[in-house]
């Protein structure tokens, strides 16, 4: 059994991003870089920004896969296009579905609910959970694994993120120094703060994915927590109004649509 596609689409796994999905997301990120350098940097040439954005954007790349597995890059870019751009699962979507599960779980029973198939691992986990009528340590501890896990692919995540914004605003100050300790100049010119200034829009740019990214894992944890509550809600009481309500006051204001 399996959800109608209203209700499966609300929720899919961050394992169906493909790489090809970020190659666009990594080419805008390049192309805003290129575009804010020249706006900050007061030039009008795009050929003025290509030889520093090659050398910020290639020695921060350069600096990421020395210091990172490159799994771990394209797994951040990955969690990056399902959260920042396509915007992860919400928590009204995660109670909208525990809705249908409950409603499945009074027409066919808990044997219903363990059949249903879900693009949603978490949802699916908890559909389990309820088929086999777990007890509330094993939900508890269920989320506690669930959420461990959130917390470390969130910090190895930003590990890229927070160096990529490191590395690119170093790289552009050494490559600003050097070219105006090279040229034996007295004042900074144009082209000798260039660099810098492609290191700071990289910078700033990696700042609002950071800030974004932390939103959604925050969003992350109230969704897991609203799932497995939901679990233990349907187990003790298959009501699908009172499950609404006692749900609805898990989600933070911020997060309410």
């Amino acid at each position: 059994m399996s959800l109608p596609e209203s209700e499966n689409s609300l929720l899919r796994k961050q394992g169906n991003v493909e790489f090809l999905h970020v190659v666009p997301l990594i080419v805008a990120t390049a192309l805003l870089t290129a575009g804010l350098t020249m706006f900050l940097g007061g030039t009008y040439k795009l050929a003025d920004v290509v030889r520093p954005f090659i050398v910020v954007f290639g020695g921060t790349c350069v600096s990421l896969l020395i210091t990172f597995p490159i799994s771990q890059i394209m797994q951040s870019w990955q969690v990056a296009l399902y959260r920042v751009v396509y915007g992860g699962a919400l928590p009204q979507q995660m109670i909208r579905a525990l809705l249908k599960v409950c409603d499945i779980s009074r027409r066919d029973g808990l044997l219903g609910v363990a059949e249903i198939q879900s693009s949603s691992s978490e949802l699916e986990e908890v559909c389990q959970l309820i088929g086999d009528a777990a007890e509330d340590t094993v939900i508890e501890l269920a989320l506690a694994r669930r959420q461990a896990s959130e917390h470390v692919n969130h910090a190895m995540v930003m590990d890229i993120f927070l160096f990529t914004a490191m590395y690119a605003l170093l790289i552009g100050m050494l490559a600003s120094l050097l070219l105006y300790v090279g040229n034996e100049a007295t004042a900074l010119t144009r082209d000798a703060i260039l660099p810098l200034v492609c290191g700071a829009s990289v910078s700033i740019i990696m700042a609002i994915f950071i800030g974004r990214l932390r939103t959604a894992h925050r969003r992350e944890m109230v969704v897991s927590a609203i799932a497995f509550q939901g679990a233990l809600i349907i187990l003790e009481d298959n009501n699908t109004q009172r499950l609404q309500a006692r749900l609805a006051p898990l989600v933070p204001p911020g997060f309410r649509r």
